[in-house]
C-alpha cells in the first residue's frame, strides 16, 4: 500500500489547485482523475470560459491559485487577458465584458495543468477510478481503492480531498449529500461558417451551447446511474436535434468537431457540512472565511466562503473542494463555477498539509492560523480586504 500526506481524489480545476497547494509545501500528494485530460468540465466537459474574478465595482477579489490559474489558462490558446488586467494591448479574452476572465483552449488547458502537476511532484494517476474506501471507528477516512487498467491498488494518506464534482469518494465513505436541479445544457465544438455562433473560438471554430429544452424538465437528483445515462441521453439528443433541424446543406458547412468527454452536470451534491452557503449570503462576514467568490453572472457583491462548508459532518480526515461544498440554491450557482473551485481547492490544499502536519482532523485546525497560511499565497480572505 503506497501511502501519502494528502490524496486528492478529482482533477478538476478544484482538484488541480488542491494537489498544487498541497505540493508546494513539500508534502507528498497523489491526484486520482477518472478522465485521461485534468480539468474536468472546463477542458473534458467543454466549458471553456474561466469566469471573472473581479467584484462589482471591477475590483479583483481573488489572489494565489484562483489568479494563477486563471493567467496560466492562457499558456496554450487564442485568448488573453485584457489589458486592464496586466494583459497586452489589444488582446481579446474571447469573453464579450470587461471584467478579469479569460477563456481558453480546453484541450490546451489540460496540458497547462498537466505540466504544473508535474513540475510540483504530484503524483498522478489519470485513467484511474476509486473503487471503494475503509474508515476506522472514529469515522475517519484512512484508504481508498483505486482502479487502472487491469490493477486494483489501494493508498492511505493522511487526510483526503474530495473534489470529485459529486462527493463521490465522501458518499462512499457514508457522507449525507444533498441533491439540486440540473438541466441539460450541452455545450460542444464545432465548425459554423455561418459566423451565428455567440462563442467563437477561431475563425470558424465556436463553441456552441444549446439552452435546455422549453418543454422539458428537470433533473431534481443525479446520483444513480440510471439517472446519469437519462442526462447523457438528453445531451445527445439535444445536440443531434440541433443539427437535424438544418438542411443537408447546411450540414455541410456547419458540423461537430469535438463533442463533451464527461456530462455536463453543473451541481450533482453537495455535502453535509458543518456550515452551509445559504442564498442572500452575498456580502455576509464570515469569520472562518478561506476565500472569495464573485457572482458569475453579474457585477454584484462577492461571497465570502466559510471555512466549515469544506467540512462533512460526520467524517474526520477528510475535506470537499469545488462543486460539492455545502452551497445552497443560488448560492450553489455562485460556488460550482472555475474561480470558486480554485479558491475552494487551495483552502483545501493548505488545510489538509497543516492537519497531515500538525497529526489532528481538518475540523481542529485554527481558523486563524489557515487564514495566515492563505494569505501568505496571495489569498484575500474578507471582502473587507479588497483595496
Amino acid at each position: 500500500m503506497k501511502y501519502f500526506d494528502v490524496a486528492v481524489c478529482g482533477g478538476g480545476i478544484a482538484g488541480v489547485a488542491a494537489a498544487l497547494a498541497a505540493s508546494r509545501r513539500g508534502k507528498k500528494v497523489i491526484l486520482v482523475e477518472k478522465q485521461c485530460i485534468l480539468g474536468g468540465l472546463a477542458t473534458a466537459g467543454l466549458i471553456y470560459i474561466y469566469l471573472p474574478v473581479s467584484d462589482n465595482r471591477d475590483v479583483k477579489i481573488a489572489g494565489g491559485l484562483t489568479e494563477e490559474l486563471l493567467l496560466r489558462c492562457q499558456d496554450y490558446g487564442p485568448f488573453t487577458v485584457k489589458e486592464k488586467w496586466s494583459g497586452i494591448p489589444g488582446a481579446d479574452s474571447g469573453d464579450a465584458g470587461d471584467r478579469y476572465c479569460c477563456c481558453f483552449s480546453p484541450a490546451g488547458y489540460g496540458l497547462t495543468l498537466e505540466k504544473m502537476l508535474r513540475e510540483s511532484g504530484v503524483e498522478l494517476y489519470l485513467d484511474t477510478v476509486i473503487t471503494g474506501v475503509r474508515c476506522d471507528g472514529k469515522k475517519r477516512l484512512t484508504e481508498a481503492e483505486l482502479f487502472c487498467g487491469t490493477e486494483r491498488e489501494s493508498i492511505s494518506a493522511d487526510c483526503f480531498i474530495d473534489a470529485t464534482g459529486g462527493a463521490f469518494l465522501l458518499r462512499m465513505a457514508g457522507a449525507r449529500v444533498f441533491p439540486e436541479t440540473n438541466y441539460t445544457t450541452p455545450w460542444f465544438m464545432e465548425i459554423n461558417r455561418n459566423s451565428g455562433s455567440s462563442y467563437y473560438f477561431s475563425g470558424d471554430l465556436h463553441i456552441q451551447p444549446l439552452p435546455a429544452p422549453a418543454e422539458e424538465g428537470s433533473m431534481e437528483q443525479v446520483l444513480s446511474p440510471a439517472e446519469i445515462q437519462e442526462f447523457l441521453r438528453r445531451q445527445y439528443r439535444e445536440i443531434r436535434r440541433y443539427y437535424d433541424a438544418m438542411s443537408a446543406k447546411e450540414r455541410k458547412i456547419c458540423y461537430p468537431v469535438h463533442l463533451p468527454g464527461m456530462p455536463q452536470l453543473r451541481k450533482i451534491a453537495r455535502i453535509d457540512a458543518m456550515a452551509e452557503i445559504k442564498p442572500g449570503e452575498a456580502g455576509k462576514f464570515c469569520a472562518d472565511s478561506v476565500g472569495i467568490a464573485a457572482d458569475w453572472r453579474k457585477a454584484a457583491t462577492a461571497w465570502e466562503t466559510p471555512y466549515g462548508a469544506l467540512l462533512p459532518k460526520t467524517l474526520r480526515g477528510a475535506l470537499a473542494a469545488g462543486r460539492c461544498i455545502n452551497s445552497s440554491g443560488d448560492a450553489w450557482e455562485v460556488f460550482r463555477v472555475i474561480p470558486a473551485a480554485a479558491m475552494t481547492g487551495e483552502a483545501a490544499g493548505i488545510a489538509a498539509t497543516m492537519a497531515s502536519e500538525q497529526n489532528i482532523d481538518p475540523k481542529d485546525i485554527p481558523i486563524t492560523d489557515l487564514q495566515r497560511e492563505l494569505r501568505k499565497n496571495g489569498v484575500i480572505i474578507h471582502i473587507d480586504d479588497v483595496k
